[in-house]
């Protein structure tokens, strides 16, 4: 691109580029440790078969791991 080329109006800015990359990388984590995508943004985390309870939560860690979590993002 040279400075007299126009910028489309649709072309993502450099944080919009940056905040995809971090999201795509959080979903590679995620599902290279067993959580299962339901869909863009949401994924499932099954602790425990025997679990009652499916906490819902923004962030996601490591103490989860035998919880039965839904993370939303």
């Amino acid at each position: 691109m040279n400075p007299h080329t126009p910028i489309h109006p649709d072309a993502a800015t450099a944080a919009e580029i940056e905040a995809d990359f971090w999201r795509e990388l959080a979903e590679i984590e995620a599902e290279s440790i067993g959580w299962t995508a339901l869909d863009e943004g949401a994924y499932l985390h099954m602790g425990s078969a025997d679990a009652t309870v499916i906490e819902i939560v923004g962030i996601a860690t490591a103490s989860m791991a035998d919880q039965n979590v839904l993370w939303l993002f």
